[in-house]
C-alpha cells in the first residue's frame, strides 16, 4: 500500500503472459502517449461500454471468430441430409 493524499491506496498487478497482448498494449499507448496501464485501462472501459449498450456483441464476436476457425474443419464433410446414410442402416433404422 502507498499513501496518496492522506489516503491508502492499494496497487494490483496484473499479470499478462501473451506477447500479442503486450506488442499491442504498448503500441496503443505510444500512439496516444499514455502509459500501457491508461491504454489497456481505456480499452478495457470502452469494450465494456459497448457491450453494455449491445450485451450480445461479445457473443457475435466469439461466434464470429469460432466460425472462422471451424469452417475448414468442416468443408470436406458430406451434406447434412447424407449423414444419416452414414449413421444409421437404411432397411432397419438401426446405428451401424
Amino acid at each position: 500500500m502507498v499513501e496518496d493524499d492522506g489516503g491508502k491506496v492499494e496497487f494490483m498487478a496484473l499479470n499478462i503472459k501473451n506477447e500479442e497482448t503486450h506488442r499491442l498494449a504498448r503500441a496503443v499507448a505510444s500512439r496516444n502517449g499514455e502509459t500501457v496501464t491508461m491504454a489497456v485501462t481505456i480499452a478495457l472501459r470502452e469494450r465494456l461500454e459497448r457491450q453494455k449498450r449491445n450485451p450480445k456483441a461479445g457473443l457475435a464476436d466469439w461466434l464470429d471468430e469460432l466460425t472462422k476457425r471451424t469452417a475448414p474443419l468442416l468443408k470436406d464433410l458430406p451434406p447434412s441430409d447424407k449423414i444419416g446414410d452414414l449413421l444409421f442402416d437404411k432397411e432397419t433404422g438401426l446405428p451401424l
